[in-house]
């Protein structure tokens, strides 16, 4: 199957309202697909029709639609007719839970990309990782690029150009005489 997010409603089911030829890649329903009875559900998601006859029964994916207006539909995504059978008007459709939805699920989760929105992930979780993070992957704030002047907590980053300009600050500051007199000046007292 495919990587993407598939809808779903529970209970929902209606009939055809206009015969479905063998070629037609597209069909009406009587009833648009709801998930409470008024909020319409956005392609893509599954139909079954005729879901009770076991000979005629076909899983169809639909990718576009407009209330019952069912425009772009892949017919018999199981394979199970060829070619692809007739149904009459008043056939029963039902959105039910089918295989290709966990094929689609488990595509989605090893090969696509998945936005996460106010999720926590616990990067030290058993079997978690994060990787591929860059400094343009961080929260503006948190990479300090000057730490002569850094946030009392520990709250930023210091970049290492920062470490490095700070570091060779230092060393120039010893490098000269007086600083190089004090530290020998220093351990003769002991």
């Amino acid at each position: 199957m495919t990587a993407q997010q598939l809808n779903y409603s529970n209970f929902f089911e209606t009939t055809l309202a206009a015969i479905v030829g063998a070629s037609d890649n597209n069909l009406t329903l009587a009833v648009a697909p709801t998930s409470n009875g008024s909020s319409a559900i956005s392609p893509p998601f599954y139909l079954v029709i005729d879901p009770d006859n076991e000979t005629n029964k076909e899983v169809v994916l639909v990718t576009a639609a407009s209330g019952t207006n069912m425009s772009t539909v892949t017919r018999d995504v199981e394979g199970r007719h060829s070619p692809d059978p007739s149904h009459t008007s008043g056939t029963t459709v039902r959105m039910a839970v089918v295989s290709q939805m966990f094929e689609d699920l488990h595509d989605q989760l090893v090969s696509g990309t998945i936005t996460f929105t106010n999720k926590t992930f616990d990067a030290e979780g058993t079997g978690n990782a994060l990787s591929n993070v860059d400094v343009a992957n961080l929260k503006s704030g948190v990479l300090d690029t000057d730490i002569s002047s850094v946030s009392g907590s520990d709250d930023t980053l210091a970049s290492a150009k920062a470490i490095k300009t700070y570091i060779d600050a230092q060393n120039a500051a010893q490098s000269s005489g007086a600083s190089l007199g004090l530290v020998i000046a220093l351990s003769w007292q002991f």
